[in-house]
């Protein structure tokens, strides 16, 4: 069994060993973009207040909007990156990136500060996933895009995994570099009118190095696509890339017939033209549902972040492994997301986020059962296998649905959940901890953190049963091609009996093999002969 998926997953690194340069590329930016957010969240808040004098709600508050902003850029500039297309996307957002987080680096004026962190900055993080996404889909085929999507979460995860441990080390360097002195320093005003290099800012130019190299990977980029397998059956004399043509220039590749892979232009438009085209398809109706729908089970991520940190400080002393325990979920995701993708490359998307949903919301209930370390160690695990489950093949399933050329407002609405979770989830993780695990107790007084995550499993639970309750909606089983309402009778009949792929047109992607999964089976009779 271990050695047929370790072939399968050999076979999936295979399935992308023709693809051109710019996939390879697109990865070694994810990583590097991975690493510059991750490396700079963990010390978001810390650098706030160690270096600006900022109160904690100050801190978190900050932090909050940074991600919502994120998601309101991205809703505006999805219509961008559909006219401007991937490569020209990608060479503004890493420079405008890499120019703010300088600034951040070396400034010392707190409005400065902030005009970083909430407008040029998440400007530019709003450039980064979806841009990143869509190129994945423009450098893959049918066959090996679920492996290709799978594989560029991993290499997000990676970027986490090295922050974490990069981030102590830098910790550690710069406190001992202080001469023993551990106090902060608790005059705002010095903090923040005079520059020193702490800790926290050496993890940010970190951040800056990571940064001034995606830029140079970014401007060698070039606007491709990869023909589909049907394309490639239509030429004449198909044939694979050689080396040379991988690096010639897109226009040659283009007026190759045999190429696999051709110059892409966008799919112009204005923003009002783009916006109603894609609100009058029913896809994006059903796809927009689905993403509100998990946004709370990505809550959960965020209270990993804001919330179990504090919560196991405060209930196994200052020396608990939180930082251990945090590290097992991008580990996790590393070993697993290649072994499932390839595993399940021909199980449909949205069938997997239905089920790796369920998975990472029961997670939460382990801390709601029992108040100990191995509780947390199941948490994290749980919800990290759930993840590899569906969370890569939320990507897949964008792209699935998505019009080409207009990748980039689906995906904009797509990363909308994980940003827009912080905010909500950074207030609601505050009064928790304060109700439920406050820091001190007073005499008597005793913490009922078990109820603090019996109210977050419960309120995150709510996603893949909505998810489940409207299945027939989200799966598209409840519209016929035209768009009409179809009753369960024809639903089902439409599942057994017209499941080519000539009858799904491009714009209605049914996702048959999901309601002959979820529905009853139907029993058919059978046949009289004809007398």
């Amino acid at each position: 069994m271990i050695r047929q998926q370790l072939t399968k997953v050999a076979s999936g690194f295979t399935s992308l060993s023709n693809s051109p340069p710019e996939l390879h590329k697109a990865y070694l930016l994810k990583f590097l973009d991975s690493y510059a957010y991750f490396s700079f969240s963990l010390v978001f808040t810390l650098f706030l207040s160690d270096d600006f004098g900022m109160s904690d709600i100050q801190a978190g508050t900050i932090y909050g909007a940074w991600g919502a902003l994120i998601t309101i850029f991205g809703l505006f500039t999805g219509t961008v990156i559909d006219n401007l297309g991937v490569a020209k996307c990608l060479r503004i957002g890493f420079v405008l990136s890499f120019m703010s987080r300088v600034v951040i680096l070396t400034c010392t004026s707190r409005e400065v500060l902030l005009a970083c962190l909430l407008i040029t900055l998440p400007f530019s993080n709003c450039l980064g996933i979806p841009v990143l996404t869509v190129g994945i889909r423009r450098y893959t085929n049918e066959e090996n895009r679920g492996f290709a999507f799978g594989l560029f979460y991993v290499v997000m995860n990676v970027g986490a995994l090295v922050a974490g441990p990069l981030v102590d080390v830098l910790t550690v360097y710069y406190n001992e570099k202080a001469d023993g002195d551990n106090e902060i320093i608790a005059d705002a005003a010095t903090a923040s009118s005079s520059w020193t290099m702490t800790s926290n800012r050496a993890i940010i130019l970190s951040g800056v190095v990571a940064n001034f190299i995606a830029v140079i990977v970014a401007f060698t980029v070039r606007e491709i696509k990869v023909d589909s397998a049907d394309s490639a059956k239509q030429s004449p004399k198909p044939m694979k890339p050689s080396t040379s043509s991988l690096l010639s220039s897109a226009d040659d590749s283009e007026n190759n017939p045999g190429s696999t892979f051709s110059k892409f232009r966008p799919l112009q438009g204005s923003s009002y033209e783009i916006l109603s085209d894609t609100w009058k398809s029913p896809n994006f109706r059903r796809y927009l549902v689905l993403c509100l729908l998990t946004i709370n089970v990505r809550m959960v991520f965020r209270h990993m972040d804001a919330t179990l940190p504090k919560y196991m400080i405060r209930e196994f002393g200052e020396n608990t492994p939180k930082g251990r325990v945090y590290t097992i979920n991008p580990a996790i995701i590393i070993v697993l997301v290649p072994i499932i993708q390839a595993a399940t490359t021909a199980v449909d998307p949205l069938l997997m986020i239905h089920r790796g949903t369920y998975i990472s919301a029961l997670s939460v209930f382990f801390l709601a059962i029992s108040t100990s370390l191995p509780s947390c160690v199941l948490f994290v695990t749980m919800l990290s296998i759930g993840e590899a489950i569906w969370s890569p093949r939320l990507y897949d399933y964008t792209m699935s649905v998505a019009q080409e050329g207009r990748e980039g407002t689906y995906m904009a609405l797509s990363s909308a959940p994980l940003f827009l979770a912080k905010l909500p989830v950074g207030f609601l993780s505050g009064y928790l901890l304060e109700e439920y695990c406050p820091e001190h107790l007073e005499e008597g007084e005793v913490r009922r953190s078990r109820t603090m995550w019996l109210i977050i499993g419960l309120s995150t639970i709510f996603s893949p049963v909505m998810i489940t309750l409207l299945w027939g909606y989200i799966s598209g089983g409840g519209e016929k091609n035209d768009g009409t309402s179809a009753n369960n009778g024809e639903r089902l009949a439409d599942a057994g009996e017209e499941s080519t792929e000539d009858d799904l047109s491009e714009h209605s992607y049914q996702h048959k093999p999901l309601i002959s999964n979820i529905s009853l089976p139907r029993v058919r009779q059978k046949e009289r002969p004809l007398v």
